[in-house]
């Protein structure tokens, strides 16, 4: 009887567990796939919550390349364009990279949106060449915001392009003098990033660990860290401040001495 009941059960489990795959699977068939759910609005679904959604529209944009160009371009110059939509364009602009660089002026002409700034900036920094005389200009823009991103983007910019060192080092050498402490750290952060080959960055550097910003000394002193063939010039400044009263800056100045003299030519 036992054996019998035993059987039983077992045919039950099996059955219950077929059951439940087959409505497992037919509950997939019938929910919408990410193509089917994108359907050639992906401008709508470029920043879907749904990770497969927003690949599946990004997806599309790469396969639509240039032909994507009229609806992104439509998209930045109606003044009816919600902030979503326009960020969404951006975003296909960045995706497209060089391919968008006949939309430059359309969208340089976002980095004054104080909602769009950033997202017009990043996607500026993958469009090529053709991104450096506005993102140039913008560096001179009497908004800080503007000015901190355009010289992020010219960061990116210059190994993306790419472009020659001397067209993005001088804009950085004098964004350490911005008024604005955000914009002189991202200044300090990408002459590190770059490495410059220019004999006035590793002393403009040094300079700057005596900002008055904390944020800035500590950029500073991680830029610094990159320059070990300067290790004679940089190591007392940085030695000096490593006694810094932020701690930050302490600890940054420490780190980049660790790296100066484990990549000091010997």
């Amino acid at each position: 009887m036992n054996a019998r009941f035993a059987v039983i059960l077992v045919a039950l489990v099996i059955a219950a567990g077929a059951a439940g795959f087959w409505y497992s699977r037919q509950a997939h068939l019938l929910r919408p796939q990410p193509h089917e759910i994108v359907d050639g609005n992906w401008m709508e679904h470029l920043h879907s919550q749904n990770p497969k959604v927003a690949e599946e529209a990004a997806r599309q944009v790469e396969a639509l390349g240039a032909d994507a160009l009229p609806e992104i371009r439509a998209a930045l110059q109606d003044p009816r364009t919600d902030d979503a939509t326009k960020k969404a364009a951006l975003k296909a602009v960045g995706l497209l990279g060089p391919r968008a660089a006949p939309l430059v002026d359309e969208v340089a002409s976002q980095l004054t949106d104080p909602e769009l700034t950033e997202e017009a900036a990043v996607a500026l920094s993958f469009m090529g060449r053709d991104a450096y005389a506005p993102l140039r200009l913008a560096t001179t823009s009497d908004d800080p915001v503007v000015r901190r991103e355009a010289l992020r983007s010219l960061g990116k910019l210059r190994e993306r392009a790419p472009l020659d060192e001397r067209a993005v080092v001088p804009l950085l050498l004098k964004g350490l003098a911005d008024p604005d402490a955000d914009v002189r750290v991202v200044s300090a952060t990408y002459l590190g990033i770059i490495e410059a080959d220019d004999p006035e960055v590793v002393p403009a550097l040094i300079e700057t660990l005596n900002d008055e910003d904390p944020e800035v000394r500590a950029a500073a002193a991680t830029a610094l860290g990159s320059f070990p063939g300067e290790a004679k010039t940089i190591l007392p400044a940085l030695k000096k401040a490593r006694g810094d009263k932020d701690e930050a800056v302490a600890r940054e100045a420490g780190l980049a001495i660790v790296k100066v003299q484990s990549s000091s030519p010997r």
